[in-house]
């Protein structure tokens, strides 16, 4: 498997979502450091994200330029699109980048806001076409960030997708993280996981029967009942990978964990979780890992 190297070149963001778990704090990577980790690694991948949205620092092509000297050969980039909307952008970056994490938490102008505290859902819309028209939808990744704002519209959102970008490479669910901004929002963001099922499960059954390939990710396989096979972290334990990455925060055991065969293939309640809804969801499984049958994406 490749080794990939995220590279954090943002200082800012253009828009200033509600849940961000890492807001940008004016920061960045450094070039040194960069070339130090990719030469000790022996890195040819790198992964443009995280800090802000790269798309808006002032020297993302010279980023690029000066990576592909350090010997890297495939670049991903996770962004919000918005900055996509301009064709010329779009096409110039199309000749560099491998795959597009593009970063979308609603398919109505009146949630994005709520999402982002923006008004820039046509733009971000036209970013994700312009990707289309360059015939690059099978390099992306739609990430879709599950808050309280849009959980009752997944199904919705499942039918935007098919319909906007039915060519696209496959949508990643996520459960949002009660920390960074999120933490310190005035309302409470996190739903439960009792909320977000029924609306999830028709989503990813409606992606499923056309064919499009949806993981959901940072959801308890107890949660996802007769679902487990879309768990992202279900797919990292069959192929021997963490299923937790060393980033995050241990899961934590609780005593339904303890007593669940699907425990090692799971990535728990989180801490920040449990400190907003507490652990009475969670229930044990007598379903071995290895039985289930994992969709693919």
């Amino acid at each position: 498997m490749k080794r990939q190297l995220s590279v954090h070149l943002a200082r800012t963001c253009n828009l200033y979502c509600a849940y961000c778990q890492a807001p940008p704090d004016g920061s960045a990577d450094n070039r040194y450091e960069v070339s130090a980790k990719l030469r000790k690694g022996k890195i040819d991948t790198v992964s443009l994200e995280g800090g802000g949205e790269p798309t808006v620092g002032e020297d993302l092509f010279g980023w690029l330029a000066f990576l592909k000297t350090c010997g890297v050969k495939t670049f991903f980039l996770s962004t919000n699109a918005v900055a996509l909307a301009d064709m010329k952008l779009a096409r110039r970056l199309s000749g560099e980048i491998d795959g597009y994490v593009v970063n979308l938490p609603a398919c109505r102008e009146d949630i994005y806001r709520k999402a982002t505290r923006s008004v820039k859902f046509r733009q971000a819309a036209a970013g994700l076409d312009n990707l289309k028209k360059l015939g690059l939808s099978g390099r992306v990744r739609l990430f879709h960030i599950i808050f309280r704002h849009n959980y009752r519209f997944l199904p919705e959102f499942a039918d935007w997708v098919l319909k906007r970008a039915p060519g696209i490479g496959f949508v990643n669910f996520t459960f949002m993280r009660n920390i960074g901004r999120a933490a310190r929002s005035r309302e409470t963001l996190l739903p439960s996981y009792r909320e977000v099922e029924p609306f999830l499960q028709i989503a990813l059954a409606r992606l499923k029967m056309k064919g499009m390939r949806a993981v959901i990710q940072n959801m308890p396989l107890c949660a996802l009942k007769n679902f487990e096979g879309f768990s992202f972290e279900l797919h990292r334990w069959r192929q021997r990978l963490p299923v937790i990455s060393g980033e995050d925060p241990p899961k934590v055991r609780t005593v339904a964990c303890g007593r669940c065969s699907l425990e090692p293939a799971c990535c728990g309640a989180r801490p920040d979780y449990l400190s907003v809804h507490g652990r009475k969801e969670l229930s044990p499984s007598q379903l071995k890992p290895g039985s289930v049958v994992p969709e693919a994406f």
